[in-house]
């Protein structure tokens, strides 16, 4: 799978139902290149992302140990 196929989708917590936010990097070890990790940037509301030099820009690290489903349209992890 390369990160082209899974950039931009949907993360889905399972513990909760509720919408993480879309895939825009992935961690990885520099040694091996092994992915260890996705980077979720969450939804922004419309003023957020009109204006993004007010706002900073967070992301979530999930480790792929939390990862439960990568394959189809959305991304389903559990995590806390």
């Amino acid at each position: 799978m390369r990160f082209s196929d899974i950039c931009n989708k949907q993360v889905i917590n399972i513990a909760d139902g509720s919408l993480v936010g879309l895939v825009v990097d992935l961690g990885f070890d520099p040694c091996t290149y092994e992915i260890h990790s996705l980077f979720v940037q969450p939804l922004q509301p419309f003023v957020k992302k009109m204006l993004p030099w007010f706002f900073k820009c967070e992301q979530i690290q999930i480790m792929v140990k939390e990862i439960e489903n990568i394959e189809g349209d959305v991304i389903l992890v559990r995590f806390s």
